[in-house]
C-alpha cells in the first residue's frame, strides 16, 4: 500500500497545553462534519474481563472481514460455555488451555477456529498458531488477564508490546487493538481509519499507521472525547456498518476494519 508522510504543520495546542498539527484539526472537522454528534460517538464495550476473547479478536481482525471474526469468537464462546465456563472471564492461560485441548495451535485452526492465515508472513503461519504464540508471550512478562493489560505499569506494559511484536504475524496495529479490547484507550489504524485520515488531510496517497493513529488521538483530544469512542465511530461509518453517519461532502448538520498487523 502506498504511504504519503509529508512533514505534518504544528498548528497550536488544545486546552491541556497538547501539541496539535494540521492534521488533527482536519480530522476533527471531518468527523464533526460527518460523524453526527459528538455524543453519540459511543466506546465499543470490548472484553474489559476476558484476555482471550481480546486476543482472539485481535488476531483473527487482521485483514479480515468481521463477520468471519465473529463466527471465530462465536465458536470460542460456545464451546467454553459447553464446558461450563464463561468464555468473558477468560484469561491467556485459560484460552492456551482450550488450543491445547483442541489438539494444539495447528489442530485448534479446523477444530476450533478457522484456517485463516497471519498477513505479512513468510512461509505463511495460521492465525491460530501466531495467537497462541503472542498469548504465551504476553504470559511470560506477567500479562494473564485483561487486568493485568489494562492496569499495567508503564515497564510492564513496554514489556508486554515488546513481547507481543516479537511474535511473527502481529505487529503494532493488533497491539493496539488488544489493548482497545480490554479497556485501554488508543487507537487501531486499520485500513478504515487510514482511509479517513487520508480523506481528512488531503493526501494524494494512504497516510501511515503511525500518522493515521496520531491525527484520530489529537482529534479526539480537540473533541474532548476518548480515543476509542471516535476511533470506533469512523470505523463503523467507513465500513457502512453506521448508517447515521453523513457521506464524506455532505453539508454538516444534515442527518445523516480489516486490521492491518
Amino acid at each position: 500500500m502506498a504511504r504519503c508522510d509529508h512533514a505534518v504543520r504544528i498548528v497550536g495546542g488544545d486546552r491541556y497545553g497538547r501539541v496539535m498539527t494540521d492534521d488533527a484539526t482536519a480530522v476533527r472537522d471531518l468527523a464533526l462534519s460527518t460523524l453526527g454528534l459528538p455524543e453519540t460517538w459511543e466506546e465499543p464495550q470490548g472484553y474489559p474481563d476476558s484476555l482471550a476473547l481480546s486476543a482472539i479478536d485481535a488476531v483473527y481482525s487482521l485483514r479480515a472481514h468481521y463477520s468471519g471474526v465473529v463466527n471465530v469468537l462465536d465458536r470460542y464462546r460456545a464451546l467454553r460455555r459447553a464446558q461450563g465456563a464463561d468464555p468473558y472471564q477468560d484469561s491467556g492461560p485459560a484460552l492456551l488451555a482450550v488450543i491445547d485441548g483442541a489438539g494444539g495451535p495447528v489442530a485448534a485452526s479446523t477444530t476450533l477456529f478457522n484456517e485463516a492465515k497471519a498477513p505479512g508472513v513468510t512461509p505463511p503461519l495460521l492465525k491460530s498458531v501466531v495467537l497462541a504464540h503472542a498469548v504465551a508471550a504476553l504470559h511470560r512478562v506477567g500479562i494473564a488477564t485483561a487486568a493485568d493489560l489494562r492496569d499495567a505499569t508503564p515497564s510492564r506494559l513496554a514489556a508486554g508490546r515488546t513481547a507481543w511484536l516479537a511474535v511473527a504475524g502481529v505487529g503494532p496495529v493488533a497491539w493496539d487493538y488488544l489493548q482497545m479490547n480490554v479497556g485501554r484507550q488508543s487507537v487501531k489504524a486499520d485500513t478504515m481509519v487510514c482511509r479517513f485520515v487520508t480523506r481528512a488531510v488531503g493526501a494524494p496517497t494512504t497516510v501511515s499507521v503511525v500518522r493515521a493513529k496520531a491525527a484520530v488521538q489529537q482529534a479526539a483530544d480537540l473533541v474532548g472525547v476518548p480515543y476509542r469512542a471516535l476511533d470506533h465511530r469512523i470505523w463503523r461509518a467507513e465500513s457502512g456498518r453506521d448508517r447515521a453517519a453523513v457521506p464524506a461532502g455532505s453539508r454538516p448538520g444534515q442527518p445523516a476494519s480489516v486490521v492491518p498487523s
